[in-house]
């Protein structure tokens, strides 16, 4: 099944041959992406990204039935951009020593409720952006000696200026990257340190909606991951819990 290019129906035909073929091995049993990245070598693509001879680009999406993990959707660093934010403001203020001659920024922040470092998100529909906020009251007392070292070196006081992502910021990236899905969901096992899967079902979901995104982050679906140490940003990135996708999108047609 290795071709270059595929139509959409060529890519239905392909998943429905690798359902046929039962219990599949993982090419990376250890990666949370192994299932999709197997599906994508089957059917000769490239990871993640499926190129469409007849219509707009799509993505595969895969779900291990049962997990709870988060999939990361894209990247986005906050705004404005011209003050560079994470590098200037978060790991200087904020950080806190991680690897050796390190200081780190990593946080998960969910708008449901604040991390032990007193950091969340929040949707401003009056402002229509996403917005990070920190709030001093509500960092964890075992935090206490960090806390004090960020009022020596930014204050207690709200973030200043405030990182955010304006929401249509955030449509045209997830639209442009979210368009149109394959969203396959696989029952996976492991059997001598191998990882097993098959696929049980398969959306094909289209019309990702910005609205339903922001209410996956309201619900704390949807969680913003930063990644910062001194020596290297890894990047901001929108994640989502895997079982959550279908919710996204106006139409979900089941084809297998």
């Amino acid at each position: 099944m290795t071709r270059k290019f595929l139509t959409k129906q060529q890519i239905i035909q392909g998943l429905k041959q690798v359902q046929e073929m039962g219990w599949t091995k993982s090419l990376r049993p250890l990666n949370s992406g192994g299932i999709g990245n197997t599906i994508d070598s089957l059917l000769g693509l490239p990871e993640s990204n499926l190129p469409i001879a007849d219509s707009a680009q799509w993505e595969l999406k895969s779900h291990r039935l049962g997990s709870s993990s988060l999939l990361t959707l894209f990247h986005r660093e906050p705004e404005p951009k011209e003050r560079k934010i994470v590098a200037s403001i978060l790991l200087p203020g904020y950080g806190w020593p991680g690897r050796p001659g390190e200081t780190s920024f990593r946080q998960t922040l969910r708008a449901t409720q604040a991390t032990d470092r007193g950091f969340g998100i929040a949707v401003d529909h009056a402002g229509q952006r996403v917005v990070v906020y920190f709030d001093a009251t509500r960092v964890h007392s075992r935090h206490s000696h960090w806390l004090a070292s960020v009022n020596a070196r930014a204050g207690l006081g709200p973030l200043s200026p405030q990182p955010y992502w304006p929401f249509q910021d955030l449509f045209l990236k997830a639209s442009t990257k979210l368009l149109n899905s394959f969203y396959v969901e696989a029952e996976a096992r492991r059997q001598n340190g191998e990882e097993f899967f098959r696929i049980r079902q398969v959306l094909i979901l289209q019309n990702f909606e910005v609205d339903r995104f922001l209410l996956a982050i309201e619900h704390g679906e949807a969680a913003i991951d930063f990644d910062a140490r001194t020596r290297k940003n890894h990047g901001t990135k929108f994640r989502l819990r895997q079982d959550c996708i279908p919710d996204l999108y106006r139409y979900a047609e089941e084809i297998l």
